[in-house]
């Protein structure tokens, strides 16, 4: 069994090396498609492979992508970025030999947005080495996906892992053209529009502040949506825009309609309860807190946002706690939120306030 790892890159002289050093000895093959650098990019690659091709960026990731695969000669073909550095991979052979016959895609947890404790914040599954049979094929202009024309099984396996470590102000130059390519995208088929295409036209519409389109494009995501897991997220993601409008009412009945379409999910419920916040209803929002805070993170392949999970909704639940004469439970909550978050202003200055109010020196 052989192995082959597929790169697109384009001015990556910062961060390929770190990239391929945690690849190096892994697999039997590393396959680096250069898409117009006009830094060091390919003499980075050349000192670990001479499998370097040249490809002519046409605004589509997968086509990029699907060249990189058809240049790949191993048994399994896998991918990564050139931001991206792979945890664990020495142990990808015996894995992938271990997957077994009917197994033609090997799911590896994706970590971002890093803590300063070195936790990650944000983390889903994504598809990462298949079955170099030819019938897996990359589809999607940009956030693309793999399809295979075959019946196979998935196989998660969270021995190995990607981390992504991006230099500072490249996330914002990339947020502007993917919404571009997006926008483009779905241009040329509005009429029967990719429910993914939506999902993520709306969370990177979001990211960059377009509240309202945001809100329109989720909106519109969830009359074609077709998984249940991404249109709960996506009504929480709307009910969150809603009460950036200052639409309180909408947010509530936003929140709860994802509460019914997943009522062991926690993050409708701390949803409601920075509704409750903004409404000055303390006892709401402590209500609302303590079912959140009592289910577990979801287990789905989608997007996560951990830290919403973990300490967000604690900067509501500790002030309504104070407004409801709670002080000691909100310095305790308070105290464990900057355990997870040290440099939080909000709790920081919190905690000061809470512990002399308690008579406690902080």
């Amino acid at each position: 069994m052989t192995l082959s790892m597929a790169l697109i890159v384009k001015n990556e002289e910062l961060t390929l090396d770190r990239c391929l050093t945690s690849l190096a000895g892994a697999v039997d093959e590393i396959v680096v498609v250069d898409t117009g650098s006009t830094d060091a990019t390919k003499a980075v690659a050349g000192r670990y492979t001479d499998r370097i091709f040249d490809f002519a960026w046409c605004d589509d990731f997968s086509a990029a992508r699907q060249f990189a695969f058809e240049q790949a000669t191993g048994d399994w073909v896998g991918w990564v970025d050139a931001d991206d550095v792979v945890m664990g991979a020495e142990q990808i052979r015996w894995l992938a030999a271990d997957a077994g016959p009917d197994a033609g895609a090997i799911y590896w947890r994706y970590a971002m947005d890093f803590d300063p404790a070195g936790k990650p914040r944000c983390q889903f599954w994504r598809e990462r080495l298949v079955r170099n049979d030819g019938s897996w094929r990359w589809q999607g202009r940009i956030h693309e996906t793999l399809v295979s024309n075959r019946s196979w099984q998935s196989v998660h396996q969270p021995e190995v892992w990607v981390e992504y470590h991006s230099p500072s102000g490249r996330d914002s130059r990339r947020l502007q053209r993917n919404i571009a390519l997006m926008e483009a995208e779905l241009a040329e088929d509005s009429h029967s529009p990719d429910p993914r295409l939506l999902f993520y036209l709306g969370r990177a519409l979001r990211s960059a502040g377009r509240t309202a389109d945001a809100l329109a494009a989720y909106q519109r995501y969830l009359t074609v949506a077709t998984w249940d897991d991404e249109r709960y997220l996506a009504q929480t993601a709307v009910a969150g825009l809603l009460r950036t409008l200052g639409r309180l009412d909408e947010a509530i009945d936003a929140d709860m309609q994802a509460v019914r379409l997943k009522p062991r999910w926690p993050d409708a419920y701390f949803g409601l309860a920075q509704t409750s916040y903004f409404r000055r209803s303390w006892e709401d929002v402590v209500h609302w807190c303590d079912i959140g805070r009592g289910l577990p993170a979801p287990e789905t392949d989608h997007i996560l946002n951990l830290a919403a999970y973990q300490h967000q909704w604690i900067i509501y639940y500790t002030n309504a706690l104070y407004h409801l004469s709670r002080p000691v439970e909100a310095l305790t909550w308070t105290e464990r939120a900057l355990a997870m978050c040290p440099e939080d202003p909000w709790h920081r200055q919190n905690v000061a306030f809470f512990g002399e109010m308690v008579g406690v020196e902080k």
